[in-house]
């Protein structure tokens, strides 16, 4: 068994003004689509489930709790709520308010789902075969610090910078990226499995030959170069081979040509529903009182055959969430 693909998202600190996750959802978003397991280790979200915890903990530890309202200046009804467990559903409602205003419940089904983790305080552990996903201004920090000879990064940590910082600027140029919602991107990730494998294996083989890394100069012309190269022609070449796959057409031309051909009854009912179902042609549009007998059984396996050597492209996993996406 392979081992999870990990990545490790490490957004710059927001500012007063930005107390909310709106700037690192876009990575989250890329993080859940191309990884197999992802870890957020951003202020907001670690702030909000170390409060969560503490709560939880404050009303467990019974000792922990009359120690706080014994020597904490509060008032009256202040000790009164605290020593109460409807005080603890209270405080956990407080935080179920902020929840939307920091933007926490866009990620609460990809925690569910355990693709994502926030970082915790005593609970969280960083994998060391993890693939650093970091924001512009880290990037800038990083960049600036290298200069002053005050950070060393290894070969290895550079390449997997390389490689995700490559992933998420492709990914951002699919249509309505931006504008999918994170339950969007985790349905399309669970639809196209197989296909993603082949894709990682193609970003491996193309970040190979980006000389530079994330905060180099060059790096973005580099992607650039890559994209219109390599990318764009692949994608345009699966969505070509995608129109081109005619069979269906095929066999409806061969049912109004030849319908002496095709045999009532039997199985062939059961075949022309499934090819309806597969096809997005309704039964009516082929006929229901028609059945199906060689020729659309041929006509059908070719079919089947050339959509299977279609998505065995290494691209198909990028032309293919572009399609779901621009519906």
């Amino acid at each position: 068994m392979s081992k999870e693909f990990h990545i490790t998202i490490m957004p710059y600190p927001p500012t007063p003004k930005e107390l909310n996750i709106n700037k690192e959802i876009n990575l989250i978003k890329t993080a859940i689509l191309y990884g197999d397991k992802v870890l957020l280790i951003s202020i907001i979200p670690i702030l909000f489930n170390s409060f969560l915890n503490l709560i939880e903990q404050f009303y467990r530890d019974e000792e922990i709790k009359q120690k706080i309202i014994d020597n904490v200046e509060l008032d009256e009804l202040s000790k009164s709520l605290l020593s109460t467990i409807e005080g603890k559903a209270e405080l956990k409602s407080k935080l179920e308010e902020v929840k939307p205003k920091i933007g926490m419940n866009k990620l609460e089904l990809a925690i569910k789902s355990g693709i994502l983790d926030v970082y915790t305080f005593g609970k969280s552990k960083i994998p060391e075969e993890t693939y650093p996903l970091l924001d512009e201004d880290i990037l800038n920090l990083v960049k600036v610090e290298r200069k002053d000879e005050k950070l060393n990064i290894s070969d290895v940590d550079s390449e997997k910078i390389k490689q995700i910082g490559f992933v998420f600027d492709i990914l951002q140029r699919l249509p309505n990226f931006e504008n999918a919602t994170i339950d969007e991107i985790l349905d399309i990730r669970e639809t196209l499995d197989k296909p993603l494998i082949r894709f990682r294996s193609a970003i491996i083989g193309m970040s190979d030959c980006i000389r530079y890394t994330p905060w180099d100069k060059g790096f973005y012309y580099d992607i650039e170069k890559m994209f219109y190269q390599r990318i764009e022609p692949a994608v345009l070449e699966i969505e070509e081979e995608c129109n081109s796959n005619k069979y269906l057409t095929k066999l409806l031309n061969m049912i109004v040509k030849r319908p002496w051909e095709i045999p009532a009854g039997g199985i062939g009912g059961v075949i022309i529903s499934k090819l309806a179902e597969i096809s997005n042609i309704s039964a009516t549009a082929i006929g229901l009182s028609i059945g199906t007998g060689t020729v659309a059984f041929n006509a059908l396996n070719e079919w089947k055959e050339k959509t299977k050597e279609i998505e065995k492209n290494q691209m198909f996993f990028y032309y293919k969430t572009g399609e779901i996406l621009k519906k």
